[in-house]
């Protein structure tokens, strides 16, 4: 039996590459970086990170719970049909066309895969190639189908939690009134692959309960599935280490909600559909709520009355080796008071092999930072200011 499973095991990983969302999911990743490349180098005159960086933090983190998760569901016996697998790789790649990575939330592509499974079943609707799979559908199959959405709801919040909020790229817009000012930009993808059970292949479950349901076929196969969690989130009234963090939070717990009710559905199917459409709904008013919440509050990145305050800072530069950290406001430079960038770097060059900054943390207290500055630094010590002039006039934000 050991072996067998292994041996299962290891065809569905080996099948994982034959998943196009896994080339897709590559693809996009490659665009993200590029597109945030080219739009920090028209911002800023530089870019803060290489253009592969979305593609090595796609697998940063979803593998881990991705297995994780998979244990939990496979142990108890939670099977997918093979049409919800084919239909939510196919909603994935529409979503992932038009950008807006926050359609590729676990809630909207495995949500709306089972409403349109439910109506396909229901209907009888015989449509190409998902009739084929769809022939075998009960309420015990399609309510695993919400299981899976309240699993992947609570990932995709781990996720946020986790590293959503790392490396956002700075952006600058001219405001309604006309000012100059910044906010944060927190566009990732993440591949979590995950094994399920399916209804067919070569081998029977262990144990008497497993599955918990009645299904139509005896036998099981393992496969490893490429799921695909956006998370898109446009941050200007706090830090966007704050604001991320919280959202992740409401994702997770939404996340905790939807599966509990899912589970129940296995016992009176209206609980599934309360669960999907709680999955949906609770994930695009979580979005909404944010967005009228920031818009409604001041810009947290603008120019200060005293100090010049910090929009980004380069990896490896001389401003990360002084532990000068996103929104903290620089107040002094070797002494001498700054209120503009240009100020800043005036006094800078005071002394041009070492620098004395007193800085505002983001607690609200003062601190203070020295080092010595080596020939080969960047120039600037690689700190993006909230006023920094290149390229901010293209942009307005109401």
């Amino acid at each position: 039996m050991i072996e067998l499973w292994l041996l299962e095991v290891l065809k569905g990983f080996g099948k994982l590459f034959l998943h196009p969302v896994l080339y897709v999911s590559i693809l996009f990743a490659i665009m993200t970086g590029y597109y945030r490349v080219k739009r920090e180098r028209r911002d800023f005159n530089t870019r803060l990170l290489d253009g592969y960086h979305d593609l090595r933090m796609m697998f940063t983190h979803g593998l881990g719970l991705g297995l994780l998760f998979s244990l939990l569901i496979v142990g108890a016996g939670v099977v997918i049909p093979p049409a919800a697998i084919l239909l939510i790789g196919v909603i994935t790649i529409l979503f992932a066309l038009t950008s807006r990575y926050q359609l590729l939330s676990a809630a909207m592509t495995v949500g709306f895969s089972y409403f349109i499974l439910v109506m396909l079943d229901y209907f009888q609707w015989d449509l190409p190639v998902f009739s084929t799979y769809a022939d075998d559908l009960n309420l015990g199959l399609l309510s695993s189908i919400v299981v899976l959405l309240g699993v992947l709801t609570l990932i995709e919040g781990s996720l946020i939690r986790l590293n959503g909020w790392k490396h956002t790229s700075p952006r600058l817009f001219k405001s309604a009134r006309g000012l100059k000012v910044g906010a944060h930009l927190g566009k990732r993808l993440w591949l979590v692959p995950m094994f399920v059970l399916i209804p067919t292949g070569s081998f029977s479950l262990p144990f008497d309960w497993w599955p918990v349901f009645t299904l139509g076929t005896e036998t099981y196969s393992l496969l490893c599935v490429p799921f695909l969690i956006g998370f898109q989130q446009l941050v200007k009234s706090t830090l966007p280490e704050v604001a991320m963090k919280h959202t992740g939070s409401r994702v997770f717990w939404l996340g905790a909600f939807t599966l509990t009710l899912a589970i129940t559905g296995f016992w009176a199917s209206m609980f599934s559909i309360a669960a999907a459409v709680v999955g949906i709904v609770g994930r695009a008013w979580i979005g909404y709520r944010f967005r009228a919440g920031d818009d409604a509050k001041p810009y947290f990145f603008k120019r200060q009355p005293n100090g010049v305050m910090i929009l980004g800072i380069l990896p490896g530069s001389p401003a990360r080796k002084l532990t000068l950290q996103v929104g903290e406001i620089v107040l002094k430079v070797n002494g001498t008071d700054v209120n503009t960038e240009r100020a800043f770097y005036e006094a800078l060059q005071k002394n041009g092999a070492y620098c004395k900054l007193e800085v505002l943390g983001t607690n609200g207290e003062n601190r203070f930072t020295q080092g010595a500055l080596y020939e080969g630094d960047h120039h600037e010590l690689g700190i993006i200011f909230a006023d920094e002039a290149s390229g901010w006039e293209q942009y307005q934000v109401s």
